[in-house]
């Protein structure tokens, strides 16, 4: 099966080099080029194309906004070709925030064969990523129990509760006109909301918030501890943010839509549409995720003297909220482990430095790391952290097919903490870090992984816990909080 990518680029160059670099593999197809962000959205939405090349600075719509617009409407693999120069790389390692999957290096001097070849195997790799977090397993199917089906998933079916009889004619009309879409059933209120989902078991209920006899808040309450299932809050139009809207969140809701102004016209409906989707699409993916034993936070921290985060495709943005939520006296020091291009480790750590009360830079040998600073691995040489603080850096061959490798980082840690390490695993395809992981278990650290069931790659925490079986478990928003508890912050 080729791999189709739509080409984006201001450069009418550059999208002539790569269309004909891709017609010379034989399994990669263009499907479409475009000079700028918007036209870029539009082509997502028409042709659905495995994998985007994006540009970044773009006239009339630049590569993140174009980013954030096709990853709400029409969630799709996205790899940033970022050009040189500072400025840009941290703008693409923002694209990755906004939901980019990988970035790659647009070469100084343009695309020589070489390049090209690098960025067809990067445009594969991605694909592959997306593919797997898009497989669902038939009905009745567990992990491990059959075969694993690939093909057409099944119709989604849709529980549309709205106390309105006019909005939820106009949302019935609207999603029942697409193919994948199902309309089993609406409710008034939110009591009958509660049933009918427990009766219906829909894949997903769009849920009003302002309903007689129960609202949309216990509503979703209820039906996240009774029957769980992914919640689309419908609300007012933007800035119209009420408490029982955060409320339901907090209650289990998976995201917010708001309502247009001016009622539901064809470009609203399919937003909500490409919303419906792609939270469906995560949901149908989470049937793959390992059962995980959560363990709950011990009523008095361990003695955590250095904490070690292993992270890869996915993982930046959850990195970056990690760093921003722990507190400027957080105490211990902090070594990061993130797969990037070549080339890019300048760019996250300033994007990462944007975002957090704690310092944050690129490890050299021989820094001495305190703690409330992060350190974090640059390209082409192997992290550890010895029991004196000090970084030590080395060039050995590379390990599970990473140089810089977060197992012989978290490995290194085990080594030299032993019971006062702490190692995080987060997003990312492959195995790298859940031996060191599993090192510092075997040490008496504690180890903490991202909920595969968040994660946007769940490979790297599956085969984590697998390794360190002891592991607390957390989604990703939450795992400041956890690693602060963990290590006795303030």
């Amino acid at each position: 099966m080729k791999t189709r990518v739509l080409v984006v680029d201001d450069s009418p160059l550059v999208r002539a080099v790569l269309g004909e670099a891709f017609a010379a593999v034989p399994d990669i197809e263009v499907v479409g080029e475009a000079g700028d962000g918007k036209t870029a959205v539009e082509l997502a939405e028409r042709l659905r194309p495995d994998v985007i090349t994006m540009d970044v600075l773009m006239p009339v719509m630049d590569g993140l906004e174009a980013t954030a617009r096709i990853m709400r409407d029409c969630p799709t693999a996205i790899v940033v070709v970022a050009r040189d120069g500072g400025d840009v790389r941290t703008l693409a390692m923002e694209a990755l925030a906004r939901g980019a999957l990988e970035v790659f290096p647009k070469p100084a001097t343009g695309f020589d064969a070489t390049a090209a070849a690098a960025l067809a195997a990067t445009v594969r790799r991605t694909a592959r990523v997306a593919r797997m977090q898009a497989v669902v397993r038939a009905p009745g199917e567990g992990r491990g129990s059959g075969p694993i089906v690939t093909g057409a998933p099944a119709r989604i079916r849709v529980l549309v509760v709205d106390d309105s009889p006019v909005v939820r004619t106009v949302l019935r009309a609207g999603l029942s006109r697409e193919s994948d879409l199902e309309i089993v059933g609406e409710a008034s209120d939110g009591a009958q909301a509660v049933r009918m989902a427990a009766e219906l078991r829909p894949d997903l209920v769009t849920m009003d918030l302002l309903m007689p006899i129960m609202g949309g808040t216990d509503a979703t309450l209820r039906i996240m501890r009774e029957c769980p299932c992914p919640i689309l809050v419908l609300v007012g139009a933007p800035g119209s943010s009420s408490p029982s809207e955060q409320d339901a969140l907090a209650g289990g809701a998976l995201e917010v839509f708001h309502k247009p102004a001016e009622g539901f016209d064809d470009t609203s409906l399919q937003r909500l549409v490409g919303t419906i989707r792609r939270m469906v699409q995560v949901a149908r993916a989470r049937v793959l995720a390992q059962p995980v034993i959560r363990r709950s936070v011990p009523l008095r921290p361990s003695e955590v003297a250095v904490v070690g985060v292993v992270g890869s495709t996915g993982a930046p943005r959850v990195l970056r909220d990690l760093l921003a939520g722990l507190p400027i006296d957080f105490p211990a020091p902090i070594a990061v482990v993130q797969h990037t291009e070549r080339g890019f480790a300048t760019a996250l750590v300033s994007w990462l430095a944007a975002a957090s009360k704690l310092t944050v830079k690129i490890a050299r040998e021989g820094d001495s790391v305190s703690p409330g600073q992060v350190v974090v691995a640059g390209d082409d040489a192997h992290m550890e952290l010895a029991l004196d603080g000090r970084v030590r850096l080395q060039s050995g061959d590379a390990v599970d097919g990473f140089r810089p490798s977060g197992t012989v980082l978290l490995s290194s840690l085990a080594g030299a903490f032993g019971r006062r390490a702490l190692g995080v695993v987060l997003s990312g395809m492959g195995n790298d870090g859940a031996d060191g992981l599993g090192a510092i278990c075997a040490a008496g650290g504690t180890a903490v992984v991202e909920d595969p069931e968040s994660a946007v790659v769940a490979g790297m925490p599956e085969r984590a816990l697998a390794r360190a079986t002891g592991a607390f478990v957390e989604r990703g928003e939450r795992l400041a909080w956890l690693v602060n508890e963990l290590a006795g912050g303030s």
